[in-house]
């Protein structure tokens, strides 16, 4: 097993300290340098609109104001952190009424999670906006088969765990659907499995789904939608790690395995250990951690990779911390 020695930390501190963003150095501070969550708090609170949206949290494109996409990196932040912040702070209530002012009861979900202004500056073209189509689906069971998890379950976890705050018979509604979606549809034994959603190409909503099960409070209910989504744990992981060098793809301890916590870890672990080996030889001479791939040669665009491969080495170094593989 290797490990990360304290030189190379250090690299990968002084290039997140050099090229990072606010936020990015104040994540670093609390995972590392023992701030507290109520700093880190404070400056996540100054991505927050007046809307309860969040904005430039992302990095793949350089619009700045709220959108879903910048709202899920900041729960995605909270998630991480070792203490739940209290229901009644304000970035917690604002995040909360933004995510139920967006909310698609029609769909059973949330829209498109970039705003048209997307495209108006810098941005990655997976990123783009693209439209949407809002009307309602009119047959339960049909929202249920059509739920797209790709950063929608990230929403619906955050409902749950602050459940206390959302009003009950609509907290149930929104969690209905990724729950059933997962009942229905990845488990071999129903009726329903769909096999065609094991589409190698398309990890994101498989992977979504195994963190929105984990921050659900009904224990009995996790455990058979962990059984259910260990079945096939591999279906999305690039298991030839040297493509990784050169292709964006996902090693098992890349997205669906941040920490031993997963839900997927002890189904996978040898998997996921070997892959962090390589992962950790990928480390450039001046601490980051490359994309291995690139997002054009655009001045606007190396910027915004820059700011992306930033973000990506300090979540390899949050990641590395979990699985206890940095030389202290």
């Amino acid at each position: 097993m290797f490990m990360l020695t304290r030189d190379d930390f250090i690299k990968a501190r002084s290039y997140i300290y050099n090229k990072g963003t606010d936020i990015d150095r104040a994540w670093f501070r609390y995972n590392f340098e023992d701030a507290s969550e109520t700093e880190f708090l404070r400056v996540l609170s100054r991505h927050q609109h007046k809307n309860g949206g969040f904005g430039g949290l992302y990095h793949e494109f350089a619009y700045q104001g709220p959108c879903l996409k910048s709202t899920e990196i900041a729960i995605q932040y909270i998630f991480g952190l070792k203490h739940r912040p209290s229901a009644d702070l304000p970035i917690i209530r604002n995040t909360i009424k933004y995510l139920l002012d967006t909310y698609l009861a029609g769909r059973g979900s949330w829209g498109e999670v970039v705003v048209p202004e997307v495209n108006e500056s810098a941005h990655c073209y997976w990123s783009r906006w693209r439209g949407e189509d809002i009307s309602p689906i009119e047959n339960e069971d049909e929202r249920i088969q059509k739920y797209d998890a790709n950063e929608k379950a990230c929403f619906a976890a955050f409902i749950s765990y602050y459940s206390e705050i959302v009003p009950t018979e609509l907290c149930e509604e929104i969690l209905k659907y990724p729950v059933q979606h997962i009942l229905r549809y990845y488990d071999k034994n129903s009726s329903e499995y769909n096999v065609a959603l094991f589409d190698k190409d398309c990890p994101y909503p498989f992977e979504y789904l195994t963190a929105f099960v984990a921050w659900l409070k009904d224990k009995d209910l996790v455990k058979k939608l962990s059984d259910i989504l260990c079945q096939n744990p591999t279906a999305f992981m690039e298991l030839d790690f040297e493509r990784s060098d050169i292709d964006y793809v996902h090693l098992p301890c890349d997205w669906a395995v941040k920490s031993p916590n997963s839900i997927l870890y002890p189904t996978v672990k040898d998997l996921v250990d070997k892959s962090l080996d390589y992962r950790l030889k990928q480390q450039s001479a001046d601490g980051k951690w490359p994309l291995g791939w690139s997002f054009g040669n655009d001045a606007d665009m190396q910027k915004l990779q820059l700011k992306y491969e930033t973000y990506m080495t300090l979540e390899m170094l949050v990641k590395l911390k979990n699985f206890g593989r940095i030389e202290v």
